[in-house]
Order: structure tokens, then sequence, then C-alpha cells
């Protein structure tokens, strides 16, 4: 019954509750209501019930045919598990009707399949067939064939006992399987592999047959596929009437097992009844008086069912709801009249309760406001406590980036002139090198060091603004004064400084005269030839002062990265410094390229 596809049934009844909650209108909440009740029925019929019914309450306010039609089919397939196939057929054609009136042709072949299989059921074979045939032509139509894959299965099992059908069977079953082949998951497979065990037990081959129908039992059950797994299983009972020695009380245990659990015990009177005869032959008193006891009950139900003339299920459940709340009603409005005498009799001592209550109550308040401000100080605290600690694990992080950067640059800058002094040492042990060779390796070395003490007295400027002790207090600065200072360590001659007088930043006066020599040492090393070297400030909102050279192969990729540190770059590492310095003063700094401009810049403060 119903011939849609289920992957993991689990997971799609979990994404559908899902999608429950994020419908926007009624009409798109109802029809996921109506594919929960599809799913449902595979492994639990109650679901499934509670699902149609609610979905045909909203359809039928909001006279949504087409969410009534899903509603009344999923009616009828639980009316059909619950082994009323009068009422199944009922709510069956009712949602035929409806599809016929909406022109769904894949819900209509469904719902034609479905009467047919309650149809056999009811042993009322002519009528099954010809539903049967009429789904079979309208599914060759369909291009959701998915359905008549289905529809083919359900004809191979109607006719696979009939001799003079075994071509019609065989091409039905081929059919299908081509068809499931673009549907992966679906439970048309189960049947497919089942009837191909049937093929082997007719072959001979019935230990291998009820093997492969053991493996499909307890494959749909880790799917949650109870239905098919009680199907499943019925097929070894099937080769024992067949006359293979097959034993079929386990398989008919483990199916009541599970369809008890599942809510599917209507539709297992013959395995019932089966299981209590063989227990009672083979004198197994307690299994016996277990299996008595569950065939008593569900014919007593079919009983009343049959004695009620087939009650509408879903009409009783509401009348029933109905009448629970009549009775509720009246039990609240007992208890209002009792109360009400109780007052007229007592009213001293429910007012004697009613303040040893209030009593209580404020009591128990007042512990609770205590215990809530004491919980509220100890969060406080706490909150400060993770601050501090936030707190020292940035500061432990700044500084653990610092003795990165402070290793990288040692390792790298002190290297050269090392090794120079160690070439210098083995020369003098050479005794055959010529003086002028010597000279040269000597002065090699001499420049390196140099370069050396430089880069160590920037290092040392940067270690101490790093240091956890270091205080940045702004100062003011004459940027003029500052400039001229730094012309002594560069050629003078290229130098122009077109900066007013008694212009003042505030910075560190160190800091400051560091970056201006290491920008014009920047600006001369880039900078080829004589070419002059313009030094401007101008006064906005911030003081933005500019280095601007002439520089011959340089790109504004190489600018924006100026500032970073390059392995095997010297003035990098004294760039770097300056950008640090800059930030700690609050500055900005960065490089410009236009044309064959470069323009070595920050911004700062004024002081005036």
């Amino acid at each position: 019954m119903a011939g849609r596809p289920s992957f993991a049934q689990d997971n799609v009844i979990r994404q559908l509750r899902a999608d429950l909650l994020r419908q926007p209108d009624s009409t798109l909440y109802t029809d996921v209501l109506n594919q929960l009740g599809m799913q449902y029925h595979l492994s639990n019929t109650d679901s499934c019930f509670w699902y149609a019914v609610k979905a045909r309450d909203i359809a039928s306010r909001r006279r949504d045919n087409r969410g009534l039609a899903g509603a009344l089919n999923n009616l009828s397939i639980f009316y059909a598990l619950k082994a009323n196939t009068k009422q199944a057929i009922e709510y069956g054609f009712k949602a035929l009707l409806l599809y016929r009136e909406l022109e769904d042709q894949p819900n209509i072949c469904q719902v034609l399949m479905n009467l047919s299989v309650f149809h056999d059921f009811s042993g009322m074979k002519q009528e099954s067939n010809q539903y049967l045939y009429q789904a079979m032509e309208l599914g060759k139509t369909l291009a959701q064939d998915s359905i008549y894959s289905l529809v083919l299965i359900n004809y191979a099992l109607r006719f696979e006992p009939d001799s003079t059908r075994r071509d019609s069977v065989k091409w039905a079953l081929e059919r299908s399987k081509e068809i499931i082949r673009k549907y992966p998951g679906s439970r048309e497979i189960y049947y497919i592999q089942a009837l191909e065990a049937d093929g082997w037990m007719k072959e001979g081959e019935g230990a291998k047959a009820v093997q492969r129908i053991n493996e499909l039992a307890d494959k749909a059950m880790k799917e949650g596929l109870v239905v098919v797994a009680i199907d499943m299983l019925d097929h070894i009972d099937t080769y024992r009437q067949n006359g293979y020695p097959a034993d079929a009380i386990p398989a008919k245990e483990k199916a009541f097992a599970i369809g008890s659990r599942a809510g599917y015990l209507n539709m297992m009177l013959p395995t019932i009844a089966s299981l209590y005869r063989y227990y009672a032959n083979s004198n197994n008193e307690a299994k016996k008086a277990y299996y008595g006891r569950a065939l008593w009950e569900l014919v007593r139900k079919r009983l009343e069912l049959k004695s009620s003339n087939y009650m509408n299920y879903l009409d009783y459940f509401l009348k029933e709801q109905e009448l629970n709340e009549w009775q509720l009603s009246n039990r609240v409005q007992e208890q209002k009249i009792n109360k009400a005498n109780m007052k007229r009799k007592s009213r001293q001592q429910l007012i004697g309760f009613m303040v040893g209550v209030l009593l209580l109550m404020g009591g128990f308040t007042y512990a609770r406001y205590r215990s809530y401000k004491e919980l509220r100080r100890q969060e406080r605290l706490l909150r400060e406590m993770n601050d501090a600690i936030s707190e020292k694990n940035q500061q432990l992080s700044i500084h653990d980036d610092f003795k990165n950067k402070l290793i990288a640059i040692l390792a790298r800058d002190f290297r050269e002139p090392l090794n120079n002094i160690i070439r210098v040492s083995a020369m003098f042990r050479n005794k055959d090198m010529d003086q002028a060779s010597l000279q040269l390796i000597i002065d090699e070395a001499v420049v390196s060091s140099r370069k050396t003490l430089v880069i160590f007295d920037n290092i040392l400027r940067w270690i101490k603004s790093q240091l956890s002790g270091f205080v940045y207090n702004p100062a003011p600065c004459d940027l003029l004064l500052l400039f001229e200072q730094a012309t002594h360590y560069v050629d003078q001659r290229r130098i122009k400084l077109d900066i007013p007088s008694g212009l003042y930043l505030a910075g560190d006066q160190e800091m400051l005269l560091f970056i201006n020599r290491s920008l014009l040492h920047c600006a001369t090393k880039l900078s080829p030839g004589e070419k002059p070297i313009v030094v401007r400030a101008v006064q906005e909102e911030l003081v933005r002062v500019e280095v601007i050279c002439t520089v011959s192969v340089f790109t504004p990729q190489m600018a924006a990265h100026l500032f970073e540190y390059r392995r095997g770059d010297d003035m990098s590492v004294t760039l770097v410094i300056c950008k640090d310095f800059m930030d700690k003063m609050g500055g900005h700094i960065s490089a410009d390229v236009q044309g064959v401009q470069l323009r070595l810049g920050y911004s700062l403060p004024s002081f005036n």
C-alpha cells in the first residue's frame, strides 16, 4: 500500500517534523502533516492516525480539497492496517473522488492500487482485479514512475501463484527493477528480492531463500519499516505451507512482537491463532496462555467493532473527545459547588489556612530573594575574575607575539656578523693570504657589524616599548626640529623640508625621531641618484607628514606590504618597528605609489 519511497525512515520523519514548524500557511502545513502520516503508516499506526485526523480537521476548515484527499487516503491506510477493510474502502473511495476532481494522476494511480489491495483482503477478487488493471493502465502514462513500480510489484504478488501468468509476472518484475534503479533506497526493492527468494524456493534452494527473507526482515526493521518486515517474515510460513521444512514459529513470534509494539496487531489474527494452536499442541502452557490472551483480546475488539456496525472510528473519536470535555466541565462545576459549601461552613479555618500559606509563601519568597541576591553577587565576582583572566591572557598573547618576532629577527639579523667574525678568524690562521684580501674581509666585517649595531639599537628601542612597564605619555614634539636632527644621518643635500615652524605633534620624542630617521633612510635607499627628497607636513584634523621621493621600479603591491617583516630584508626590520611605534602612539603609517613618486607618511594629532 501507498507507493511512496522510504529513504532512511527516521531521518525523513525528523526532517518533516522540523519542516512542520517552518510552514508559512495552513495549506503547506496540512501537506506536511499528510506526509508525516504517510511515513508513519510503515512504523506506527497510532501516529499515522493522529496526523491524518489533524490534517483532515484543518483541510475541512480551510476547504482545502488536496489536503483533505491526502488525509482521507492516510485514514484509509490506517483502517486497512487495523483490519477494518470496509472503513478503509470507504475512505479510499472518497479520496479517489477528490483526486479525480483535482486531476492528480499519480495519487489516483496510488489510491486505485490501494483499493485493489483492500478489496483483495475483503475477498472481492473481481473488484480487486478491476482496480489493479486501472492502476496498471494509468501507471504507464505517469512521468513519476516510482508509483508505477509498486503497482507492478502488486501485480506480481497477486498473480505469482497463477502458472498461466508467469511471463507477465516476470515482465512486471523486470520492468519494476528498471524503474527502481532510478530511486535508490526505495522500499519496493524488498518485495522484488522477496519474490526472487520465492523463485529460489521453487528451484529447490530453500535454505538460501529463508536466509534471504530473514536478512530482508532485519534490514527493514533497522530502517523503521515495520510493515515491510512483517510482510517479509510471512514468506517463511508460505514456504512451510508449500512443503519446505522451514521452522516458521520464530518468524511468527518475531512478527507478532514487532507488530504489537507498533500497533499492527489487528492485521495479525492468523499469526496469533497459528502460534496459539502450536503451543497448545506442544503443551507449553506459559506461551499458550500468553498468545491465548492476545487472541482473546483481538477477537473481543473485532466483535465489538462488528456489533457496532463498523462505526466510523474518527467520528467516534471526536464524539468521545466531546464527551470527555463535558465530563470535565461537569467535574469543574461540582468542584466549584463543593468549594462554595466549604467556604460557608469553615470560613475561619480557610482564612487561617490562607494566612499560613501567605506566611509560608512570604518566607519562601524572602529566602529565594536572599538566594537570588547572593547568586547575583557570586555571578558578578565570577564575571570580574573572568575579565581579569581574559585581560591576563591577552597580555600573555601580546608578549608571546613579541617574543616570537624578537627571536625571528635575532635569528636572522645576527647570523651574518657572526659568520663574518668566524671568517676573519679563519683568515688570520691562514698565513698565505695577502694583505689586500685580508683588508677587504675586515672591511666587510666592520660594515656588517656597524649595520648590526644599528639594528640592535633599533631592537632595544622596540623592546623598551614592548615591556609591560612601558607607559606611553604623549608630549609636545617640535616636528621641524626632529627632522633637522634626523637629516644628520643621511645626505642632507638631497633633503628639502617643507614644514611650518612651530608645528608640534602629540607623541613620544624618541619614537618620532626614530621614525623620521628611518623614513629618510628608506627614501634615500629606494630613490636612485641625487634626486631630491621632500618632507612635507599638512595640518588638517590630524597632522599628515609625508616623505616624498622618486623611485624607478616600485609597485602599489610592494607599497602595501612595505611595513611587514620580510626575511633577508634588513630595512623591513626597521619599518616594522616604525609601524609598531606608530601604533603605540595611536597614529597611522602607510606607503603609497603615484606614478614614479613614493609617499611615505604618517598621521598624528597636533599638540597646538
